[in-house]
């Protein structure tokens, strides 16, 4: 089973259309994104349809949180709410349902899947947590490979022989699964990057090669 995974799509119609193109190489079965589907950009309806018509499934991010929670929206400083609002009012109900039905997580297929940080954090950046909580849950975790998002940077996160790594992805590449060790993949983001570069980036779970790919789409660029 192939499982695209992304996140932080932020109204970005035309990056996200990008993206599906070049998922279109890789026969994909399931597709996944980390939460964060409006917010900043200004195409927030087309994107959502966009990714209804592809059978998305999604969970919850913390600008769908603030969608539905005021007293989190209200942390928003006006720069970041005011796009929110703006996007709220125009999408249309069948869109605020997609949206209200997005959990918190997600497990698939040894997989788990949260837009903060694992299990169920929807708020938290993954480099805010500690070294002790990420072994306490990789430890008492059954699942392999855990996806995250909020941070629009990729990051990889590997656990083995109570070592936790951690390190920058700046190029496609693909990560071999080894046996006995856990992996956790800051996916970045579709829109409105924080990394050093500005493509798109999304990943991309084999559960029969055993192994996830990592993949940078450029703006216009779909090769």
């Amino acid at each position: 089973m192939k499982i695209a995974v992304f996140s932080d799509v932020h109204s970005c119609h035309s990056k996200m259309a990008a993206v599906f193109e070049d998922m279109e190489k890789y026969q994909i079965d399931q597709f996944v994104c980390l939460g964060d589907i409006i917010g900043y950009g200004d195409k927030p309806e087309e994107t959502i349809n966009l990714l209804m018509e592809k059978k998305v499934v999604s969970v919850r991010g913390n600008h769908e949180l603030a969608m539905f929670n005021r007293q989190y929206l209200e942390c928003f400083p006006k720069a970041i709410k005011q796009p929110l609002l703006d996007n709220i009012a125009v999408i249309s109900n069948r869109s605020v349902r997609y949206l209200e039905d997005t959990p918190s997580y997600l497990k698939m297929t040894n997989t788990h899947f949260v837009h903060g940080t694992p299990p169920d954090k929807i708020t938290t950046y993954i480099y805010d947590v500690t070294d002790y909580y990420l072994k306490s849950l990789f430890n008492n975790s059954k699942e392999q490979v855990f996806f995250t998002g909020h941070t629009h940077k990729l990051k990889l996160i590997t656990y083995k022989d109570r070592i936790v790594l951690r390190q920058r992805i700046t190029e496609n590449c693909t990560i071999p699964l080894e046996k006995n060790q856990k992996y956790l993949l800051n996916v970045g983001s579709i829109g409105f990057s924080r990394d050093d570069f500005k493509a798109s980036k999304y990943a991309i779970y084999d559960s029969e090669k055993n192994q996830v790919m990592v993949r940078m789409v450029e703006h216009g660029k779909r090769n």
